[in-house]
Parts: C-alpha cells; sequence; structure tokens
C-alpha cells in the first residue's frame, strides 16, 4: 500500500472535531440525564459505524482505483456525506451558540442550536432526495440562440446535446431508455454528445447498447470522449490492457451509431449547405490529461465555414478556443453542474463555479457561444440537488 497522504489525516482529524462538536451541540439540548446516556451510546455507535466503512473504503487509495464495483462505493460516499455533511453544517451552529453561552445567554445559545438541528435535518432529507428522485427527474433545456454567423439555409437547425453519461453509476437502464424516447420525441436534426460514456471501463457499457442505438437524429450522431473514457483513474496491470480497454469503448460508441471524432472534423451536408462538427479529445487543467489537437483538427476546414466544437471539459473554451479560432459555437460537459444548485431569486448557483467559472448554460464573448451541458449521470456522489440530468435543446437561427 502507497503511503498515506497527509491531506487523509488533516481530513480524518477534521471529521472527528465535527464529530465531537456535533455530540455537544446535541447534548446540551438534552435536559434528563438518563435521554443523554441513551442517546451518547448510540450517537457514538453510529459515528463508529459510519468512521469504519469511511476507513475500509476510502483508507487505500489504491483499492479505489482498482475496483469496477462502483455500487459499493458510491453507497459508502453516499452514506458517508449523510453522516459528515450535516454535523458539519450543525458544528457550526455549536460554535456560535458556545459564543452566547460564554457571554451567560443561555437562550440565545439554545434557539441557535435548535436553529442548526433544523436545518441539518433538513440537509438529511435534501441528500436523501437526491438519491431517490433528483438523479432521475430530466431537466430539458431549450435553448433559441441567435448566431450571427449561421448560414441562412440552417435557419432552425435543432440540436440536442447530451454528456456525462457514467453509464458506471446507472443500475439498470430504465433512466437511460427514458432519456433516449424524450430525446427521439424531439426529432432533432443532430445528437451531439460531449464525452464521459462511462467511469473507467468498456464492461460498464454492457446491457446499454441497445438504448443507445435507439437514438434518432436526421443527419447523424456525434461524440467524443472525456476524462473518464481513458481510463486514467484507474490502475492497470499493463499500458496494454489501458489502450484495449480505451479502443474497446470507442468501438463500443461507434457500433451505438455515433460517429466518434477524434481531434477530426466532419463536413455535413444540409438543405443544399454545408457546415463543420469539430470534436476534440479531452483536454483540461493538470491533473486532467491534455489530449487536444485544435489544430489538427481545423486543419482541413476552411476558416469562413460555420462550425460547432465538441469539447468536454469547458476550460478548453476559456483558455485556447477563444484566443486561437473564430469558432462561433462550442458545446462541452465535464462539471455535472456540481450535481447540487441552489436558487434564489431564480438565480442558480452551483458550489462548482468555485473551480469552473464556465459550470452550467450558455456563455457568450462577443460573437462566440459556448454551452455547458449538466450531465445526465453521476460520479462520487450517487445524487443530483436541485441539479437534474440534463438534455439540451440548442435550435440556432440567424441573427
Amino acid at each position: 500500500m502507497r503511503g498515506i497522504s497527509s491531506g487523509v489525516f488533516i481530513f480524518i482529524f477534521v471529521m472527528l472535531l465535527v464529530e465531537i462538536l456535533g455530540y455537544l451541540g446535541m447534548i446540551r439540548l438534552i435536559r434528563e440525564k438518563r435521554r443523554k446516556q441513551q442517546m451518547s451510546i448510540l450517537y457514538w455507535l453510529l459515528t463508529a459505524v459510519f468512521l469504519s466503512f469511511w476507513l475500509t473504503a476510502f483508507l487505500d487509495p489504491e483499492k479505489i482505483r482498482r475496483t469496477s464495483d462502483y455500487g459499493f462505493f458510491y453507497f459508502i460516499f453516499f452514506i458517508s456525506t449523510l453522516n459528515f455533511l450535516p454535523k458539519a453544517v450543525f458544528s457550526v451552529f455549536v460554535i456560535i451558540a458556545g459564543m452566547f453561552r460564554l457571554f451567560r445567554d443561555k437562550t440565545y445559545s439554545k434557539i441557535i442550536l435548535l436553529s442548526g438541528l433544523i436545518l441539518s435535518s433538513g440537509l438529511v432529507l435534501t441528500l436523501g432526495y437526491g438519491v431517490a428522485a433528483g438523479k432521475k427527474t430530466i431537466r430539458t433545456e431549450e435553448i433559441k440562440l441567435s448566431v450571427p454567423s449561421l448560414p441562412a439555409r440552417l435557419n432552425g437547425l435543432k440540436i440536442v446535446h447530451i454528456s456525462d453519461i457514467h453509464l458506471g453509476g446507472f443500475e439498470n437502464g430504465r433512466f437511460l431508455k427514458r432519456c433516449v424516447d424524450k430525446i427521439n420525441r424531439i426529432k432533432p436534426d443532430l445528437i451531439l454528445f460531449t464525452g464521459d460514456m462511462v467511469n473507467n471501463f468498456y464492461q460498464e457499457m454492457a446491457g446499454f447498447g441497445d438504448e443507445l442505438s435507439m437514438l434518432n437524429a436526421q443527419y447523424g450522431k456525434f461524440a467524443i470522449l472525456g476524462n473518464h473514457d481513458y481510463g486514467d483513474y484507474s490502475d492497470w496491470d499493463s499500458p496494454k490492457n489501458k489502450i484495449r480497454n480505451r479502443e474497446i469503448i470507442m468501438q463500443k460508441i461507434r457500433q451505438s451509431g455515433f460517429q466518434l471524432l477524434l481531434n477530426q472534423s466532419e463536413k455535413i451536408d444540409m438543405r443544399d449547405t454545408s457546415f463543420y462538427i469539430t470534436g476534440v479529445e479531452n483536454w483540461g487543467h493538470p491533473p486532467f490529461p491534455q489530449y487536444a489537437r485544435l489544430d489538427s483538427a481545423l486543419r482541413n476546414v476552411p476558416e469562413n465555414s460555420f462550425r460547432i466544437l465538441l469539447t468536454h471539459d469547458p476550460a478548453h473554451w476559456q483558455e485556447k478556443v477563444l484566443f486561437e479560432t473564430s469558432i462561433p459555437l462550442t458545446l462541452a460537459g465535464h462539471t455535472h453542474g456540481g450535481q447540487s444548485a441552489v436558487k434564489i431569486a431564480g438565480i442558480e448557483f452551483s458550489p462548482i463555479y468555485l473551480r469552473s467559472k464556465n459550470w452550467g448554460g450558455l456563455y457568450q464573448e462577443n460573437n462566440q457561444f459556448l454551452y455547458v451541458n449538466r450531465g445526465l449521470g453521476c460520479v462520487g456522489l450517487p445524487a443530483r440537488i436541485d441539479m437534474a440530468p440534463e438534455i439540451t435543446v440548442l435550435t440556432l437561427f440567424r441573427k
């Protein structure tokens, strides 16, 4: 086993601190001595169970990288989050209540503790809903986009954009079948997929080929690879097995009827005119790999043609596409919208914004547009909290 990083020890220390603060806050809300004893035993018994699960699953980083049993790790990750996050929120209230208690104001201290307990309980229910229903509720985003450089004959071009399916997290094909039926009812001209078909392994696609093959678009389906499709997040016995895994993933994507674009462009003839779909391999800030070769992908594409770029990570648009090309429309995914959000006065905010400026929805710089799809699947926490799986319908119009 490789050496455990200092970050793991820091995280364990924070977990224990949160557990202690949570316990102290809960005990202060109970008056009867016997009830305190009973609650103390129950609290620390449950805490010991949660921590033992977490330590068993995550203390050895190599175990995570070797596994293909996502159900087990997703379950552990969920119950660990369900235990830790509400207590962490409650701990903040415990600290604030302790400050009031120092000034002998026990009434305000108790009100603060009760407020924290109510908020933490609400968070438990929210997480539970995110697992039970939030990740299965389909969100259809209909975007009518005015693009000045769109050829007049392409006015009304209808594109369905999907991303980040992560089939390894699916229990069965029912949810994917619902997505396929919804997309086919839209009758798109094009279906464009911006990467992360799997978490790591080609075996995750077993049993889903029929659903993916049923996706229909009049002028074709196009796909690129995402960072997870390369198998970079698993330990391999040999480089040869890793390459074989990626080749089978690409083969299965093609067998599902998608044309896979690997730093390539494809000319689309439509309505007595033409345009190009360009797809690049993954590009991201380290530690995410940078396989994209934008110059190669655009080599035989006329500069004055209308182009749509597929790139997995929206950081690529911000760092490269805007400065090196005049591509009017770029589609990306990768962020999952953080799989969580809050809405204030109708404005959606996700914590992922702290790491990714362009985390979801439509962005514009001059006459260049980026749309970031929030993904269909989950990775890590098997939940979506007010961030439902997304199918994007982009209808393009000439200004």
